[in-house]
């Protein structure tokens, strides 16, 4: 995907060959997780640039289907927290549900990181993450 040329710029790194098999639900799931990071990094950051390693968020959203599809509903009835740890604080960026018509039986906490090398224009962030899921009755 070529980086997008708006403010502040996105950028992921290419896809590995053993990265390119993917589901479409892993797809559209790594999808909806780039547009809100995008948005929620425009919204709360002042940064010109934003860099993400493409395997984290399609690592990202392989779990998150792994971990809803162990659930009643499977991902229509997950929410999924996003939350950025920039500088020493985290900043929840956005809530996205599947299936709003659902009951959220799963809310899974995903928490993005900051690499400790980033310059203060441009927001590198590191290629691992932390999940948490939280099952509701």
């Amino acid at each position: 995907m070529p980086p997008v040329i708006q403010s502040p710029a996105f950028t992921l790194s290419p896809i590995t060959e053993e990265e390119e098999v993917e589901s479409m639900e892993a797809r559209l799931v790594t999808k909806k997780l780039e547009s809100v990071l995008y948005r929620g990094v425009e919204r709360y950051f002042n940064v010109d640039a934003f860099i993400v390693p493409r395997n984290t968020l399609l690592k990202a959203a392989h779990d998150i289907l792994r971990l809803s599809s162990e659930r009643p509903l499977g991902l229509r009835g997950a929410l999924v927290e996003l939350y950025l740890c920039y500088d020493g604080s985290c900043k929840r960026l956005a809530q996205v549900v599947a299936d709003p018509r659902q009951e959220v039986k799963t809310v899974i906490k995903l928490t993005l990181h900051q690499d400790e090398t980033s310059d203060p224009a441009t927001l590198h962030l590191r290629s691992g993450y932390t999940m948490e899921r939280c099952c509701l009755p």
